[in-house]
């Protein structure tokens, strides 16, 4: 203990001067050009939001460094756009200075902008190119929307506040007062978005103004188009890795020879290390780690997989819900509830264990069940909740799944139409099972996340995170199968293992990437249904859609085939030349359970007026088995 006691001084005489208590918010304070006052509650709430960003010094140490780092950047542009500086706070408040976040609403960057917003504000969004993630250009392109909404309202206040709601979305909140005006009251009243950037300020103004966290300062210079990261690097003498870091928004191998210009983020040479949370989570990259205080445990960095969008570890051989989650960062309590696990069971080697709340569909559509698999195993495999996968095929809880069921993976099944299921090699399909049986509840929505789970998935997003050398782990195998063996009646019961096939990570998902309607209908034809067969299934083993196929022959979507019953296939020869015509510059969608004007606009990259104007539908409406023209951009 005496050995350890002077060693324990030093590791916290090195740490910065920061390690104190967190800084009070006080009654007024200037923000914007305004003169804002706080009411008591007001205070209250602005200083618990204080608190929480302050209560994880490494985390808080490690976002003052960044801000070090990109502020002066920042600050640069916003003066250009002729927006208060006190802006720079938001990218804070929006992205924790992560030019990798993404939102769970498709919001990307620095400072948080979905693809049609960032086009409109000209960020090149491309398979080469996601500007969103470039600091400079992202900030300008903020900034831009930012002097777009103070032009209408002429208060800052306010033009915060619309980043967030939108113009629309802000009138609730104004005033006529609110004009150009100098001084604003805030109160408990007032949106919590206001109150985080009020906290922000409130932590990282002082923070920053002390400079007592080593940081790496940032250069922007040009891109040579043609050079891939690493070459520039070399030019910059540069580490590559940390070029390659400050640089995400370059998806392609070489910036592009295209006329464009294009900048990079460089550190300046014979500076420190930078931070380690540069390292993002949805494309960790491998860079060096900074110099660790003295006799302070080494920071392990983890590597993260993604599946259904989500991050994800595979569990280890010897690996316990409360090992795996301290490995990612999380509680126990947190990682057992979003994986749905119960009290003591026990982790399967090779699965893939969540650090996000699992969603509501997958990314494929169906599922072939294959011997072995179970459905508690299909839902962890694929990163969607169970009580959705129950939902969606009508099934009980603890129901088994047979070999060769398709299971509907992200929509629900609709009553009218039977199971179905596939002959697998070396089996016979199980029968349509045609038992009435009640119906399944519908999936429960998520459950809205409290405000220490929040904060706890905003410090998992913060961890370092690295790729390894080798290929990152190969996705689960279904776990093992208990077989009984004989024994005598005096001895107990001996249960062997038997492994089971792995479950197949499709390498794309079944029907989430559209395919443009074909300008030329197939040449029609005829099928002739056989037993157990559906609507559904037979235009998923013809290729086409099946409001194709019911539109070719008169049918409705729900309806039951009859075994003989002849199916046209194609649009017939006087149809053809008309359809081709109206399909030259369409995509073709069939409305399934869920979709929304708005989330069918996302998948296909264009906006909701358009996707309105196509089909002359002025109210957002839409019934389930509709098929709806989409623009092709």
């Amino acid at each position: 203990m005496k050995k350890i006691f002077p060693a324990l001084l030093l590791g916290l005489a090195s740490r910065s001067a920061l390690a104190v208590a967190p800084p009070t918010v006080p009654a007024a304070i200037d923000a914007m050009g305004l003169h804002l006052t706080l009411d008591y509650e007001a205070r209250q709430l602005v200083q618990a939001k204080v608190n929480s960003l302050c209560r994880h010094q490494a985390s808080l140490e490690a976002r003052i460094a960044l801000a070090e780092s990109a502020f002066p950047l920042i600050d640069q542009v916003l003066a250009e756009e002729g927006v208060p500086a006190d802006f720079r706070y938001l990218v804070l408040q929006e992205s924790a200075l992560n030019g990798n976040a993404e939102s769970k609403h498709g919001a990307v960057g620095y400072w948080q902008f979905k693809r049609e917003t960032a086009l409109d504000y000209g960020l090149t969004v491309d398979r080469q190119v996601d500007e969103r993630r470039h600091l400079t250009a992202s900030t300008r392109a903020a900034a831009r929307y930012l002097v777009r909404s103070n032009n209408s309202l002429h208060n800052w206040v306010n033009t915060l506040l619309s980043y967030n709601l939108g113009i629309s979305g802000v009138q609730p909140y104004t005033r006529p007062s609110d004009a150009d005006a100098a001084r604003m009251n805030i109160a408990a009243s007032s949106s919590v978005y206001i109150l985080d950037f009020i906290a922000q300020k409130v932590v990282f103004e002082p923070a920053c103004a002390q400079h007592a966290v080593p940081f790496t300062p940032w250069r922007e210079v040009p891109a040579t188009p043609g050079l891939s990261l690493a070459q520039q690097a070399a030019a910059f003498s540069a580490d590559p890795a940390t070029v390659a870091r400050l640089n995400q928004w370059l998806l392609a191998a070489k910036v592009p020879t295209n006329g464009r210009a294009y900048t990079l983020l460089v550190p300046l040479s014979g500076t420190a290390t930078p931070s380690p949370m540069l390292a993002t989570s949805s494309v960790p990259r491998r860079g060096p780690r900074p110099a660790a205080a003295p006799m302070a445990a080494p920071v392990v960095a983890t590597s993260y997989l993604r599946i259904n969008g989500l991050r994800a570890l595979v569990a280890q051989p010897g690996d316990t819900p409360a090992s795996l989650a301290a490995r990612g960062g999380a509680s126990e309590g947190f990682f057992m509830k979003v994986n749905e696990l119960s009290r003591n069971e026990l982790l399967i080697p090779g699965s893939p264990y969540f650090f996000e709340r699992k969603r509501d569909a997958a990314e494929q559509e169906y599922h072939i069940v294959r011997p072995g698999q179970s459905l508690t195993a299909i839902a962890q495999h694929f990163g969607v909740l169970r009580h959705a996968l129950l939902a969606y095929n009508h099934l009980h809880m603890g129901e088994a799944v047979q070999p060769g069921l398709v299971l509907w993976m992200a929509h629900v099944r609709p009553r009218n139409v039977a199971a179905e299921y596939r002959a697998l090699p070396g089996s016979r399909p199980a029968p349509t099972i045609v038992a009435q049986r009640p119906a399944a509840p519908a999936p429960e929505p998520a459950n809205e996340e409290t405000e220490e789970e929040a904060e706890e998935i905003a410090a998992i997003n913060e961890l370092p995170t690295e790729v390894p050398g080798a290929p990152v782990l190969a996705l689960p195998s279904a776990p093992v199968r208990p077989v009984a063996m004989p024994s005598s009646p005096a001895s107990p019961v001996v249960l062997a293992s038997v492994p089971v096939r792995p479950l197949p990570r499709p390498a794309r998902p079944v029907v989430a990437a559209p395919a443009p309607v074909a300008t030329r209908p197939p040449a029609a034809g005829t099928y002739t249904v056989a037993p157990r067969e559906t609507l559904y299934g037979v235009a998923r083993r013809l290729g086409v859609r099946p409001a194709e196929l019911a539109a070719w022959n008169g049918l409705s979507l729900t309806v039951a085939l009859q075994v003989g019953q002849v199916l046209r296939v194609g649009a017939s020869s006087a149809a053809q030349a008309p359809a081709a015509a109206a399909t030259d510059t369409y995509y073709a969608h069939t409305v399934a359970a869920g979709d929304t004007f708005f989330n069918i606009s996302r998948r296909y990259g264009c906006s909701v007026a358009e996707l309105q104007a196509s089909n002359s539908r002025p109210e957002p409406s839409l019934r389930v088995g509709e098929v709806l023209r989409v623009p092709i951009h």
